[in-house]
């Protein structure tokens, strides 16, 4: 779903500092989880750059289109002829048309061209985990079928504190910027806007 106004900008750059250091706080328990299972996703045939994801904040959004902003000319250019072409066919296997598997449009020889301003769900798939939910109930996801089958150590990640920030900022920034619309886009998405 596009937002129905133009896309706002983050008049305060300290939005950038915080929600960097979020990010950091992800990358840090995803690599505590991942090293206590003894885990590597390198060279995964269900590589999550080729899974269909949608993001709901207007954190990562704006935090994505501050590395897009880094780009040079022809690097944009080439991941917004991607993204152009990747949004079709998204929009196919949403609608279970087809099982394709579509590149992220950052993925570049298997590396992602904004890897420090990726979204949240690239920072955390794979790993098991758990999400305290508001109204007392868990949430459990086993981690994806390499973390299954090659993990020596299951302990889930905890999810919840990340998530609590994560809202907690989201709710602020949407307080002060005024913006309300609901988001769901994938990276694609998220490039053409």
């Amino acid at each position: 779903m596009h937002t129905s106004r133009p896309l706002i900008t983050i008049e305060n750059p300290e939005w950038i500092n915080r929600i960097a250091l979020l990010f950091k706080k992800m990358d840090r328990s995803y690599a505590e989880a991942s090293e206590a299972g003894e885990f590597s996703c390198t060279g995964c045939q269900e590589n999550c750059c080729l899974s269909l994801f949608y993001h709901h904040t207007l954190l990562e959004l704006l935090y994505l289109r501050e590395g897009l902003n880094s780009l040079s000319e022809e690097t944009l250019n080439t991941v917004t002829f991607r993204a152009q072409e990747a949004v079709p066919r998204l929009h196919r296997r949403a609608e279970d048309e087809t099982l394709e598997k579509i590149p992220c449009p950052l993925m570049e020889e298997g590396q992602c061209l904004l890897y420090t301003h990726r979204p949240m769900v690239c920072r955390l798939h794979g790993v098991a985990h758990f999400l305290e939910r508001p109204d007392g109930s868990v949430l459990k996801g086993p981690g994806c079928s390499r973390y299954e089958e090659t993990a020596a150590d299951n302990r889930p990640l905890n999810r919840t504190p990340l998530y609590k920030e994560m809202a907690h900022l989201e709710k602020t920034l949407r307080q002060e910027t005024g913006f309300t619309d609901r988001l769901k886009l994938t990276i694609a998405e998220m490039i053409l806007l």
